[in-house]
């Protein structure tokens, strides 16, 4: 069976947050470590008995495995101490949220190590600009909405909001530009598939599905 590049990244994620050794892993699925190595890497591809086997050992859904949901059982979604999504969950039972929140959560780590004020703020402009686009949308659904409660005119406020947007684009990449360039390095965080799942596992397997899904539907 082939299977894409979120399933090696969700085993090898899943595996280190139990803490136990690829060795252990591989006695305990019945495969050689070897052969663990390779699914975890990417390098083999696996057969359906063995996704099942591992979805079944993890304690999540074969499409949580697969990198096709962000939610790990099916029974329920992660639960968050955070009220707001454990209301919307309540409500929609819709796992992108913890996708979302996650992620927004991982961006402001890195803003904590960068510590430029500039990339800072600009980054926060942006992801305001852009929930305030979607709120304005949801806004719309009703026509007998009052529009008072706005300052930009219905007619005026996409032009606004896509000069607004492209302004602090481009401030943000003059800011990053700056920045790596420099020779601070201790402000420059270093990133790769293995840093991100061994320093940020918590937030990991919603921030690589976040970039396989997204890229996924920008390329249809």
């Amino acid at each position: 069976m082939t299977v894409n590049a979120s399933f090696s990244n969700n085993l090898l994620c899943l595996r280190k947050e139990r803490g136990i050794s690829q060795k252990q892993a591989a006695d305990e699925l019945g495969i050689s470590q070897s052969l663990l190595s390779h699914y975890e890497k990417g390098i083999r591809e696996c057969g359906l008995d063995f996704i099942v086997k591992a979805a079944d050992y993890y304690n999540v859904t074969c499409d949580y495995l697969l990198g096709r949901t962000p939610q790990r059982t099916a029974e329920a979604p992660e639960q968050s101490n955070d009220v707001a999504v454990n209301t919307y969950n309540r409500k929609g039972d819709n796992a992108n949220l913890r996708v979302i929140v996650n992620n927004i959560d991982f961006i402001y780590t890195l803003l904590s190590q960068i510590r430029d004020r500039e990339i800072t703020r600009c980054t926060s402009e942006i992801l305001m600009t852009d929930v305030y686009e979607v709120f304005r949308l949801l806004y719309n659904v009703n026509p007998q909405n009052d529009e008072h409660i706005f300052i930009l005119s219905q007619l005026s406020q996409k032009s606004y909001i896509n000069a607004h947007r492209e302004l602090k684009k481009a401030k943000l990449s003059e800011a990053v530009e700056k920045l790596s360039r420099s020779r601070q390095t201790d402000r420059k965080p270093s990133l790769s598939y293995e840093i991100i799942m061994r320093d940020y596992a918590d937030t990991a397997p919603s921030v690589l599905n976040l970039i396989h899904g997204v890229e996924k539907a920008i390329k249809k």
